[in-house]
């Protein structure tokens, strides 16, 4: 009987694991990740495909940032900030391709960043230009 409730436990436990297993792969994350010459990070955007925002960390603050078409250089939008962090409301925006620009007092960051409502698990590298 003891091997029986046992048996039955470690069955529920992985019947359990495996569902909250499988929630998590329904949500992809599309990670950008911008270094500096010396391999440092600069940026980095997240993309949570559950969320309306993309994160956009930074390792110095910036003062401000925007996001262009590739094709024109014309802003999409822009936005001031204060710090090394911000959110940015990606359903301003169409699919496609973007540049990013980030303001800090040293340097402006750029970097590619594509906004898809696909479901793919993607990590991209730049470095500052």
């Amino acid at each position: 009987m003891k091997n029986s409730i046992i048996t039955f436990a470690i069955l529920l436990i992985s019947v359990a694991g495996f569902a909250q297993q499988s929630n998590k792969q329904s949500e992809k994350v599309t990670k950008y990740v911008t270094t500096f010459p010396n391999g440092e990070e600069a940026i980095t955007i997240t993309d949570h495909s559950a969320s309306d925002n993309l994160t956009l960390n930074s390792a110095d603050n910036f003062y401000k940032y925007e996001i262009l078409e590739t094709s024109n250089h014309e802003l999409v939008h822009g936005s001031d900030n204060q710090g090394k962090v911000c959110n940015i409301d990606k359903n301003k925006f169409e699919d496609g391709t973007y540049t990013l620009k980030v303001y800090t007092e040293d340097f402006v960051i750029t970097s590619d960043i594509t906004i898809s409502n696909g479901f793919e698990n993607e990590e991209h590298d730049s470095t500052i230009q």
